[in-house]
Protein backbone atom coordinates (compact mmCIF):
# COMPACT_ATOMS: atom_id res chain seq x y z
CA UNK A 1 0.00 0.00 0.00
CA UNK A 2 2.88 2.35 0.75
CA UNK A 3 4.07 1.97 -2.82
CA UNK A 4 0.66 3.06 -4.07
CA UNK A 5 0.77 6.16 -1.89
CA UNK A 6 4.26 7.04 -3.12
CA UNK A 7 3.07 6.79 -6.69
CA UNK A 8 0.00 8.91 -5.93
CA UNK A 9 2.01 11.60 -4.14
CA UNK A 10 4.63 11.74 -6.85
CA UNK A 11 2.03 11.96 -9.56
CA UNK A 12 0.28 14.82 -7.83
CA UNK A 13 3.47 16.84 -7.41
CA UNK A 14 5.01 16.22 -10.83
CA UNK A 15 2.06 16.10 -13.18
CA UNK A 16 -0.63 18.53 -12.04
CA UNK A 17 1.18 21.49 -13.58
CA UNK A 18 1.97 19.57 -16.73
CA UNK A 19 -1.69 18.55 -17.12
CA UNK A 20 -2.83 22.11 -17.03
CA UNK A 21 -0.14 23.47 -19.35
CA UNK A 22 -0.50 20.82 -22.02
CA UNK A 23 -1.73 22.44 -25.18
CA UNK A 24 -0.36 19.80 -27.48
CA UNK A 25 -0.85 20.51 -31.18
CA UNK A 26 -0.33 17.21 -32.87
CA UNK A 27 -2.36 16.51 -35.99
CA UNK A 28 -2.64 18.38 -39.24
CA UNK A 29 -6.10 17.11 -40.20
CA UNK A 30 -9.35 18.69 -41.30
CA UNK A 31 -11.14 19.72 -38.14
CA UNK A 32 -13.95 17.30 -37.32
CA UNK A 33 -16.80 19.52 -36.20
CA UNK A 34 -18.61 17.93 -33.31
CA UNK A 35 -21.63 20.13 -33.83
CA UNK A 36 -22.18 18.21 -37.07
CA UNK A 37 -20.78 14.90 -35.91
CA UNK A 38 -22.71 14.53 -32.69
CA UNK A 39 -24.80 17.62 -32.27
CA UNK A 40 -22.42 18.76 -29.52
CA UNK A 41 -22.19 22.45 -30.31
CA UNK A 42 -19.38 24.44 -28.79
CA UNK A 43 -16.78 21.65 -28.87
CA UNK A 44 -15.00 22.58 -32.09
CA UNK A 45 -12.54 24.90 -30.36
CA UNK A 46 -11.21 22.03 -28.30
CA UNK A 47 -10.48 20.02 -31.43
CA UNK A 48 -8.71 22.95 -33.04
CA UNK A 49 -6.55 23.45 -29.97
CA UNK A 50 -5.43 19.86 -29.71
CA UNK A 51 -5.17 18.74 -33.31
CA UNK A 52 -3.67 21.59 -35.16
CA UNK A 53 -0.05 22.16 -36.11
CA UNK A 54 2.06 18.99 -36.07
CA UNK A 55 1.70 15.84 -38.13
CA UNK A 56 2.00 12.34 -36.63
CA UNK A 57 5.51 11.92 -38.03
CA UNK A 58 6.60 15.08 -36.20
CA UNK A 59 5.28 14.23 -32.75
CA UNK A 60 3.91 11.23 -30.90
CA UNK A 61 6.41 8.64 -32.06
CA UNK A 62 8.02 7.77 -28.72
CA UNK A 63 6.53 6.48 -25.48
CA UNK A 64 7.52 9.71 -23.72
CA UNK A 65 5.74 11.84 -26.32
CA UNK A 66 2.70 9.59 -26.23
CA UNK A 67 2.59 9.85 -22.44
CA UNK A 68 2.51 13.62 -22.74
CA UNK A 69 -0.36 13.46 -25.20
CA UNK A 70 -2.29 11.00 -23.04
CA UNK A 71 -1.95 13.53 -20.22
CA UNK A 72 -4.05 15.89 -22.32
CA UNK A 73 -6.77 13.26 -22.48
CA UNK A 74 -6.86 13.17 -18.68
CA UNK A 75 -6.93 16.96 -18.56
CA UNK A 76 -10.26 16.90 -20.41
CA UNK A 77 -11.82 15.53 -17.22
CA UNK A 78 -11.47 18.97 -15.66
CA UNK A 79 -13.53 20.56 -18.42
CA UNK A 80 -12.88 23.84 -20.18
CA UNK A 81 -13.99 27.41 -20.70
CA UNK A 82 -14.76 28.87 -24.11
CA UNK A 83 -16.68 31.79 -25.56
CA UNK A 84 -19.92 30.13 -24.42
CA UNK A 85 -18.73 30.02 -20.82
CA UNK A 86 -17.52 27.36 -18.39
CA UNK A 87 -18.01 23.64 -18.98
CA UNK A 88 -16.76 22.23 -15.68
CA UNK A 89 -17.96 18.97 -14.11
CA UNK A 90 -17.77 20.38 -10.58
CA UNK A 91 -20.55 22.73 -11.65
CA UNK A 92 -22.77 21.39 -14.43
CA UNK A 93 -22.41 17.62 -14.03
CA UNK A 94 -22.84 18.13 -10.31
CA UNK A 95 -25.98 20.26 -10.78
CA UNK A 96 -27.74 17.55 -12.79
CA UNK A 97 -26.82 14.79 -10.35
CA UNK A 98 -27.55 16.62 -7.10
CA UNK A 99 -30.09 19.39 -7.66
CA UNK A 100 -32.39 16.91 -9.40
CA UNK A 101 -32.18 14.70 -6.29
CA UNK A 102 -33.46 15.18 -2.74
CA UNK A 103 -30.06 16.30 -1.43
CA UNK A 104 -29.31 19.74 -2.83
CA UNK A 105 -31.10 22.78 -4.16
CA UNK A 106 -30.32 26.19 -5.63
CA UNK A 107 -32.98 28.68 -4.50
CA UNK A 108 -33.41 31.99 -6.25
CA UNK A 109 -32.28 34.71 -3.83
CA UNK A 110 -33.58 38.08 -4.96
CA UNK A 111 -32.06 38.57 -8.40
CA UNK A 112 -29.35 35.96 -7.81
CA UNK A 113 -29.44 32.39 -9.07
CA UNK A 114 -32.47 32.63 -11.32
CA UNK A 115 -30.54 32.25 -14.59
CA UNK A 116 -33.61 31.84 -16.81
CA UNK A 117 -35.10 29.34 -14.38
CA UNK A 118 -32.65 26.52 -15.18
CA UNK A 119 -32.21 25.44 -11.54
CA UNK A 120 -35.94 25.58 -10.85
CA UNK A 121 -36.48 23.30 -13.86
CA UNK A 122 -33.96 20.77 -12.55
CA UNK A 123 -35.37 20.92 -9.01
CA UNK A 124 -38.91 20.28 -10.23
CA UNK A 125 -38.03 17.67 -12.89
CA UNK A 126 -39.39 19.96 -15.59
CA UNK A 127 -36.23 20.44 -17.60
CA UNK A 128 -36.54 22.02 -21.04
CA UNK A 129 -34.29 21.05 -23.99
CA UNK A 130 -33.08 24.67 -23.96
CA UNK A 131 -31.74 24.33 -20.39
CA UNK A 132 -28.16 25.61 -20.34
CA UNK A 133 -27.02 23.18 -17.62
CA UNK A 134 -28.10 20.28 -19.82
CA UNK A 135 -26.32 21.77 -22.83
CA UNK A 136 -23.06 22.44 -20.96
CA UNK A 137 -23.05 18.91 -19.56
CA UNK A 138 -23.63 17.40 -23.02
CA UNK A 139 -20.85 19.54 -24.51
CA UNK A 140 -18.41 18.74 -21.71
CA UNK A 141 -18.91 14.99 -22.05
CA UNK A 142 -18.73 14.91 -25.83
CA UNK A 143 -15.68 17.17 -25.89
CA UNK A 144 -13.98 14.51 -23.78
CA UNK A 145 -15.06 11.81 -26.22
CA UNK A 146 -13.74 13.85 -29.16
CA UNK A 147 -10.38 14.47 -27.51
CA UNK A 148 -9.91 10.81 -26.66
CA UNK A 149 -10.94 9.68 -30.15
CA UNK A 150 -8.39 12.03 -31.68
CA UNK A 151 -5.60 10.85 -29.42
CA UNK A 152 -6.44 7.19 -30.10
CA UNK A 153 -6.18 7.97 -33.82
CA UNK A 154 -2.74 9.47 -33.25
CA UNK A 155 -1.58 6.47 -31.23
CA UNK A 156 -2.80 4.11 -33.94
CA UNK A 157 -0.70 6.02 -36.48
CA UNK A 158 2.41 6.23 -34.30
CA UNK A 159 5.53 4.06 -34.55
CA UNK A 160 4.93 2.39 -31.20
CA UNK A 161 4.91 -1.38 -31.01
CA UNK A 162 1.57 -3.14 -30.94
CA UNK A 163 2.11 -4.00 -27.28
CA UNK A 164 2.85 -0.38 -26.37
CA UNK A 165 -0.17 0.82 -28.35
CA UNK A 166 -2.46 -1.62 -26.54
CA UNK A 167 -1.24 -0.38 -23.16
CA UNK A 168 -1.65 3.30 -23.99
CA UNK A 169 -5.00 2.83 -25.71
CA UNK A 170 -6.35 0.90 -22.72
CA UNK A 171 -6.28 4.05 -20.57
CA UNK A 172 -7.76 6.14 -23.37
CA UNK A 173 -10.56 3.68 -24.02
CA UNK A 174 -11.22 3.58 -20.28
CA UNK A 175 -11.63 7.35 -20.19
CA UNK A 176 -13.94 7.21 -23.19
CA UNK A 177 -15.99 4.49 -21.51
CA UNK A 178 -16.30 6.74 -18.44
CA UNK A 179 -17.61 9.60 -20.60
CA UNK A 180 -20.10 7.31 -22.31
CA UNK A 181 -21.20 5.89 -18.97
CA UNK A 182 -22.15 9.39 -17.91
CA UNK A 183 -23.79 10.20 -21.23
CA UNK A 184 -25.86 7.01 -20.97
CA UNK A 185 -26.78 7.81 -17.39
CA UNK A 186 -27.85 11.40 -18.09
CA UNK A 187 -29.33 11.17 -21.57
CA UNK A 188 -30.11 7.52 -22.24
CA UNK A 189 -30.02 7.07 -26.01
CA UNK A 190 -26.99 8.97 -27.28
CA UNK A 191 -24.84 9.01 -30.43
CA UNK A 192 -21.94 6.56 -30.28
CA UNK A 193 -18.79 7.77 -32.03
CA UNK A 194 -15.43 6.01 -31.74
CA UNK A 195 -13.74 6.78 -35.08
CA UNK A 196 -12.08 10.20 -35.23
CA UNK A 197 -12.05 10.19 -39.04
CA UNK A 198 -15.74 9.37 -39.45
CA UNK A 199 -17.53 12.65 -40.16
CA UNK A 200 -20.98 11.22 -40.79
CA UNK A 201 -23.95 12.32 -38.73
CA UNK A 202 -24.92 9.85 -36.03
CA UNK A 203 -28.34 8.92 -34.77
CA UNK A 204 -29.21 7.87 -31.22
CA UNK A 205 -27.82 4.55 -30.05
CA UNK A 206 -30.21 2.74 -27.67
CA UNK A 207 -29.27 3.01 -24.01
CA UNK A 208 -28.89 -0.75 -23.66
CA UNK A 209 -26.38 -0.74 -26.52
CA UNK A 210 -24.37 2.03 -24.87
CA UNK A 211 -24.40 -0.11 -21.73
CA UNK A 212 -23.02 -3.06 -23.69
CA UNK A 213 -20.39 -0.85 -25.32
CA UNK A 214 -19.14 0.45 -21.97
CA UNK A 215 -19.10 -3.04 -20.49
CA UNK A 216 -17.25 -4.59 -23.44
CA UNK A 217 -14.69 -1.78 -23.55
CA UNK A 218 -13.88 -2.14 -19.85
CA UNK A 219 -13.64 -5.92 -20.01
CA UNK A 220 -11.47 -5.74 -23.11
CA UNK A 221 -8.93 -3.29 -21.67
CA UNK A 222 -8.72 -4.22 -18.00
CA UNK A 223 -5.74 -6.57 -18.36
CA UNK A 224 -3.74 -3.84 -20.11
CA UNK A 225 -4.42 -1.13 -17.54
CA UNK A 226 -1.83 -0.05 -14.95
CA UNK A 227 -2.14 -1.41 -11.43
CA UNK A 228 -1.60 2.01 -9.88
CA UNK A 229 -1.38 5.67 -10.85
CA UNK A 230 -2.90 8.65 -9.07
CA UNK A 231 -5.67 10.21 -11.12
CA UNK A 232 -5.20 7.61 -13.85
CA UNK A 233 -7.58 5.02 -15.27
CA UNK A 234 -6.24 1.94 -13.49
CA UNK A 235 -7.51 -1.62 -13.11
CA UNK A 236 -9.24 -0.60 -9.88
CA UNK A 237 -11.01 2.28 -11.60
CA UNK A 238 -12.21 -0.09 -14.32
CA UNK A 239 -13.57 -2.62 -11.83
CA UNK A 240 -15.26 0.12 -9.79
CA UNK A 241 -16.89 1.52 -12.92
CA UNK A 242 -17.98 -1.98 -13.91
CA UNK A 243 -19.52 -2.42 -10.47
CA UNK A 244 -21.44 0.86 -10.91
CA UNK A 245 -22.59 -0.29 -14.32
CA UNK A 246 -23.81 -3.64 -13.01
CA UNK A 247 -25.41 -2.09 -9.92
CA UNK A 248 -27.60 0.01 -12.22
CA UNK A 249 -28.01 -2.57 -14.99
CA UNK A 250 -31.74 -2.90 -14.43
CA UNK A 251 -32.10 0.85 -14.96
CA UNK A 252 -29.87 0.95 -18.02
CA UNK A 253 -30.80 -2.23 -19.90
CA UNK A 254 -33.84 -3.67 -18.15
CA UNK A 255 -32.31 -6.66 -16.38
CA UNK A 256 -30.29 -6.82 -13.14
CA UNK A 257 -26.67 -7.96 -12.83
CA UNK A 258 -26.26 -8.26 -9.06
CA UNK A 259 -23.74 -11.11 -9.09
CA UNK A 260 -21.59 -9.35 -11.66
CA UNK A 261 -21.62 -6.29 -9.39
CA UNK A 262 -20.44 -8.41 -6.45
CA UNK A 263 -17.70 -9.99 -8.56
CA UNK A 264 -16.45 -6.62 -9.81
CA UNK A 265 -16.35 -5.23 -6.26
CA UNK A 266 -14.28 -8.23 -5.15
CA UNK A 267 -11.63 -7.38 -7.74
CA UNK A 268 -10.93 -3.91 -6.31
CA UNK A 269 -7.73 -4.27 -4.30
CA UNK A 270 -5.31 -2.15 -2.29
CA UNK A 271 -7.65 0.41 -0.70
CA UNK A 272 -8.96 0.96 2.82
CA UNK A 273 -11.54 3.03 4.63
CA UNK A 274 -9.61 6.03 5.90
CA UNK A 275 -9.95 6.19 9.72
CA UNK A 276 -10.91 9.86 9.37
CA UNK A 277 -13.73 10.36 6.86
CA UNK A 278 -12.52 13.87 6.04
CA UNK A 279 -9.05 12.76 4.95
CA UNK A 280 -10.67 12.01 1.60
CA UNK A 281 -11.53 15.68 1.10
CA UNK A 282 -8.45 17.48 2.44
CA UNK A 283 -6.69 20.15 0.46
CA UNK A 284 -3.91 17.57 0.04
CA UNK A 285 -6.28 14.63 -0.34
CA UNK A 286 -3.79 12.82 -2.56
CA UNK A 287 -2.71 11.20 0.73
CA UNK A 288 -6.04 9.34 0.94
CA UNK A 289 -5.77 5.55 0.77
CA UNK A 290 -9.51 5.37 0.11
CA UNK A 291 -9.92 7.50 -3.01
CA UNK A 292 -9.82 5.28 -6.09
CA UNK A 293 -10.34 7.88 -8.82
CA UNK A 294 -10.06 11.66 -8.59
CA UNK A 295 -9.70 14.65 -10.87
CA UNK A 296 -6.52 16.40 -9.66
CA UNK A 297 -6.59 20.16 -9.12
CA UNK A 298 -4.03 22.76 -8.12
CA UNK A 299 -5.25 26.26 -7.30
CA UNK A 300 -2.16 27.81 -8.92
CA UNK A 301 -2.34 26.16 -12.32
CA UNK A 302 -5.77 24.57 -12.90
CA UNK A 303 -9.27 25.91 -13.35
CA UNK A 304 -12.67 24.40 -12.68
CA UNK A 305 -12.79 23.52 -8.98
CA UNK A 306 -14.52 26.49 -7.40
CA UNK A 307 -17.40 24.41 -6.09
CA UNK A 308 -16.90 25.52 -2.48
CA UNK A 309 -17.47 29.14 -3.46
CA UNK A 310 -20.83 28.20 -4.98
CA UNK A 311 -22.31 27.19 -1.62
CA UNK A 312 -20.88 29.69 0.87
CA UNK A 313 -22.44 33.07 1.67
CA UNK A 314 -20.96 36.26 0.27
CA UNK A 315 -19.58 37.13 3.73
CA UNK A 316 -17.92 33.74 4.26
CA UNK A 317 -14.38 35.12 3.73
CA UNK A 318 -14.79 36.75 7.16
CA UNK A 319 -15.67 33.37 8.66
CA UNK A 320 -12.84 31.34 7.14
CA UNK A 321 -10.15 33.99 6.69
CA UNK A 322 -9.66 33.62 2.94
CA UNK A 323 -10.07 36.29 0.28
CA UNK A 324 -11.86 34.21 -2.35
CA UNK A 325 -15.27 35.41 -3.50
CA UNK A 326 -18.33 33.35 -2.56
CA UNK A 327 -21.63 33.46 -4.43
CA UNK A 328 -24.22 32.00 -2.03
CA UNK A 329 -25.92 29.48 -4.28
CA UNK A 330 -26.11 25.78 -3.47
CA UNK A 331 -27.50 24.49 -0.19
CA UNK A 332 -29.02 21.33 1.25
CA UNK A 333 -32.71 20.69 0.79
CA UNK A 334 -34.76 21.29 3.95
CA UNK A 335 -34.87 18.16 6.07
CA UNK A 336 -31.54 16.69 4.96
CA UNK A 337 -29.56 17.93 7.95
CA UNK A 338 -32.18 16.58 10.36
CA UNK A 339 -31.89 13.10 8.86
CA UNK A 340 -28.36 12.70 10.21
CA UNK A 341 -27.83 11.19 13.65
CA UNK A 342 -26.44 13.85 15.99
CA UNK A 343 -23.40 11.64 16.68
CA UNK A 344 -22.66 10.96 13.00
CA UNK A 345 -19.27 12.54 12.28
CA UNK A 346 -20.29 13.01 8.65
CA UNK A 347 -22.81 15.63 9.75
CA UNK A 348 -19.83 17.96 10.25
CA UNK A 349 -19.82 18.32 6.47
CA UNK A 350 -22.97 20.42 6.83
CA UNK A 351 -22.68 24.01 8.03
CA UNK A 352 -25.61 25.40 10.02
CA UNK A 353 -26.21 28.12 12.60
CA UNK A 354 -24.51 31.37 13.57
CA UNK A 355 -21.36 32.35 11.68
CA UNK A 356 -18.54 34.12 13.54
CA UNK A 357 -15.84 36.44 12.23
CA UNK A 358 -12.56 34.50 12.36
CA UNK A 359 -10.59 37.52 13.59
CA UNK A 360 -12.99 39.28 15.95
CA UNK A 361 -15.18 36.44 17.16
CA UNK A 362 -18.24 38.59 16.52
CA UNK A 363 -21.30 37.40 14.64
CA UNK A 364 -21.01 38.17 10.94
CA UNK A 365 -23.70 40.52 9.68
CA UNK A 366 -25.27 40.36 6.24
CA UNK A 367 -25.64 43.51 4.14
CA UNK A 368 -29.16 44.01 5.52
CA UNK A 369 -27.74 44.15 9.04
CA UNK A 370 -29.16 40.81 10.14
CA UNK A 371 -26.86 38.15 11.60
CA UNK A 372 -25.61 35.43 9.28
CA UNK A 373 -27.30 32.35 10.71
CA UNK A 374 -27.73 29.43 8.34
CA UNK A 375 -31.13 27.77 8.75
CA UNK A 376 -32.30 24.38 7.62
CA UNK A 377 -35.61 25.70 6.37
CA UNK A 378 -36.04 27.69 3.16
CA UNK A 379 -39.11 29.90 3.30
CA UNK A 380 -39.57 30.53 -0.42
CA UNK A 381 -37.74 28.57 -3.12
CA UNK A 382 -38.27 31.34 -5.67
CA UNK A 383 -37.26 34.16 -3.32
CA UNK A 384 -35.19 32.74 -0.46
CA UNK A 385 -33.38 34.77 2.17
CA UNK A 386 -29.60 34.99 1.89
CA UNK A 387 -28.98 32.91 5.02
CA UNK A 388 -31.48 30.14 4.31
CA UNK A 389 -30.25 26.65 3.60
CA UNK A 390 -27.56 24.49 5.20
CA UNK A 391 -24.20 24.74 3.42
CA UNK A 392 -21.71 22.01 2.51
CA UNK A 393 -18.16 22.10 3.84
CA UNK A 394 -17.14 18.48 3.15
CA UNK A 395 -14.02 19.55 1.28
CA UNK A 396 -11.44 21.17 3.55
CA UNK A 397 -11.46 24.97 3.67
CA UNK A 398 -8.29 26.86 4.62
CA UNK A 399 -7.46 30.57 5.15
CA UNK A 400 -5.32 30.52 2.00
CA UNK A 401 -8.10 29.36 -0.32
CA UNK A 402 -8.66 31.17 -3.60
CA UNK A 403 -11.58 30.94 -6.03
CA UNK A 404 -9.86 27.89 -7.55
CA UNK A 405 -9.13 25.15 -5.03
CA UNK A 406 -6.47 22.44 -4.68
CA UNK A 407 -8.71 19.71 -3.27
CA UNK A 408 -8.79 16.89 -5.79
CA UNK A 409 -12.36 16.13 -6.92
CA UNK A 410 -13.39 12.70 -5.71
CA UNK A 411 -15.08 10.44 -8.27
CA UNK A 412 -14.74 7.00 -6.65
CA UNK A 413 -13.99 5.85 -3.08
CA UNK A 414 -13.53 2.45 -1.50
CA UNK A 415 -16.59 3.09 0.70
CA UNK A 416 -18.63 3.01 -2.50
CA UNK A 417 -17.23 -0.42 -3.36
CA UNK A 418 -18.25 -1.77 0.05
CA UNK A 419 -21.77 -0.36 -0.17
CA UNK A 420 -22.29 -1.42 -3.79
CA UNK A 421 -21.43 -4.97 -2.79
CA UNK A 422 -23.68 -4.70 0.26
CA UNK A 423 -26.61 -3.57 -1.87
CA UNK A 424 -26.12 -6.34 -4.41
CA UNK A 425 -26.01 -8.86 -1.55
CA UNK A 426 -29.20 -7.46 -0.04
CA UNK A 427 -30.94 -7.65 -3.40
CA UNK A 428 -29.98 -11.33 -3.67
CA UNK A 429 -31.25 -12.24 -0.18
CA UNK A 430 -27.79 -12.33 1.40
CA UNK A 431 -28.37 -9.74 4.11
CA UNK A 432 -26.15 -11.54 6.61
CA UNK A 433 -23.18 -10.94 4.32
CA UNK A 434 -24.18 -7.35 3.60
CA UNK A 435 -24.48 -6.24 7.23
CA UNK A 436 -20.73 -6.35 8.09
CA UNK A 437 -19.89 -4.23 5.04
CA UNK A 438 -22.37 -1.53 6.02
CA UNK A 439 -21.21 -1.78 9.63
CA UNK A 440 -17.63 -0.99 8.56
CA UNK A 441 -18.70 2.23 6.92
CA UNK A 442 -20.95 3.28 9.79
CA UNK A 443 -18.34 2.46 12.44
CA UNK A 444 -16.00 4.95 10.80
CA UNK A 445 -18.77 7.53 11.23
CA UNK A 446 -19.09 6.66 14.93
CA UNK A 447 -22.32 4.69 14.57
CA UNK A 448 -23.46 1.19 15.38
CA UNK A 449 -25.42 -0.96 12.93
CA UNK A 450 -28.43 -3.18 13.67
CA UNK A 451 -27.76 -6.91 13.32
CA UNK A 452 -30.30 -7.03 10.49
CA UNK A 453 -30.55 -4.38 7.78
CA UNK A 454 -32.76 -3.94 4.74
CA UNK A 455 -32.73 -1.89 1.55
CA UNK A 456 -34.50 1.06 3.19
CA UNK A 457 -31.75 1.21 5.80
CA UNK A 458 -29.08 1.13 3.09
CA UNK A 459 -30.86 3.77 1.02
CA UNK A 460 -30.60 6.22 3.89
CA UNK A 461 -26.99 5.25 4.54
CA UNK A 462 -26.09 6.12 0.96
CA UNK A 463 -27.23 9.69 1.59
CA UNK A 464 -25.18 10.00 4.79
CA UNK A 465 -22.00 8.58 3.26
CA UNK A 466 -22.06 10.16 -0.20
CA UNK A 467 -23.95 13.40 0.22
CA UNK A 468 -23.02 15.84 -2.57
CA UNK A 469 -20.70 13.32 -4.26
CA UNK A 470 -22.93 12.97 -7.35
CA UNK A 471 -24.53 9.67 -6.29
CA UNK A 472 -28.00 10.61 -5.14
CA UNK A 473 -29.94 10.99 -8.39
CA UNK A 474 -29.06 7.54 -9.70
CA UNK A 475 -29.51 6.03 -6.21
CA UNK A 476 -33.04 7.44 -6.12
CA UNK A 477 -33.77 6.11 -9.61
CA UNK A 478 -32.46 2.65 -8.73
CA UNK A 479 -34.54 2.53 -5.55
CA UNK A 480 -37.68 3.74 -7.34
CA UNK A 481 -37.89 7.01 -5.42
CA UNK A 482 -36.75 9.62 -7.94
CA UNK A 483 -40.20 10.56 -9.21
CA UNK A 484 -41.92 10.65 -5.81
CA UNK A 485 -43.16 14.07 -4.64
CA UNK A 486 -40.69 15.96 -2.48
CA UNK A 487 -39.67 19.45 -1.45
CA UNK A 488 -40.48 21.78 -4.36
CA UNK A 489 -40.91 18.71 -6.56
CA UNK A 490 -44.53 17.79 -7.31
CA UNK A 491 -43.65 14.35 -8.64
CA UNK A 492 -42.54 13.24 -12.08
CA UNK A 493 -43.04 10.34 -14.45
CA UNK A 494 -40.42 7.79 -15.45
CA UNK A 495 -39.47 9.69 -18.61
CA UNK A 496 -37.90 12.36 -16.42
CA UNK A 497 -35.27 9.92 -15.14
CA UNK A 498 -33.16 10.98 -18.08
CA UNK A 499 -32.66 14.52 -19.34
CA UNK A 500 -33.63 15.93 -22.74
CA UNK A 501 -31.24 15.98 -25.66
CA UNK A 502 -30.19 19.66 -25.89
CA UNK A 503 -32.13 21.71 -28.42
CA UNK A 504 -28.89 22.92 -30.04
CA UNK A 505 -27.78 19.34 -30.59
CA UNK A 506 -31.07 18.52 -32.31
CA UNK A 507 -30.79 21.60 -34.50
CA UNK A 508 -27.24 20.69 -35.52
CA UNK A 509 -27.98 17.03 -36.23
CA UNK A 510 -31.38 16.18 -37.77
CA UNK A 511 -30.71 12.47 -37.26
CA UNK A 512 -31.04 12.84 -33.49
CA UNK A 513 -34.39 12.13 -31.87
CA UNK A 514 -35.57 13.72 -28.64
CA UNK A 515 -36.06 11.56 -25.57
CA UNK A 516 -39.68 10.59 -24.77
CA UNK A 517 -41.60 13.11 -22.69
CA UNK A 518 -39.69 16.18 -23.86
Amino acid sequence: MQNIINIKSGYAKENRTRWNRLRVQILSLPVVTLALLLGASGCTDLDETIYDKLTPDQYGQTEAEIETIVGRAYATLRGYRNEEGPHFPTEFVWFLNEVASDEATIPTRGTDWYDKGVYQEIQRHKVKPSNDVVLKTWEYLYSGVAAVNGIIFMVDNSQLSDAAKAKVKAELRGLRAFYYYRLMDFFGNVPLQTDYTDTSLKTNTPRADIYRFVESELLDIVDYLPETGYGKFTKNVAYTLLARLYLNAEVYKGEPEWQKCIDACDKVKGYILEPDYFTNFLKNNEISKENIFVIPYDEKVTIGNYHQSLTLHYKSPLVFGFTAACVNGICAEPGVYSKFDSTDVRRRALLIGEQKDRKTGQTVLMDNGNPLIYTEEISNFENAQQNEGVRMVKYEITPTDQWERSNDWVIMRYAEVLLMKAEALLRTNQGALAQPLVAQVRARAGLTTPPTIDLDFLYNELLYEFMWEEHRRIDQIRFGKYGLPGWEMPGSDKNMEIFPIPAKALQANPKLKQNPGY
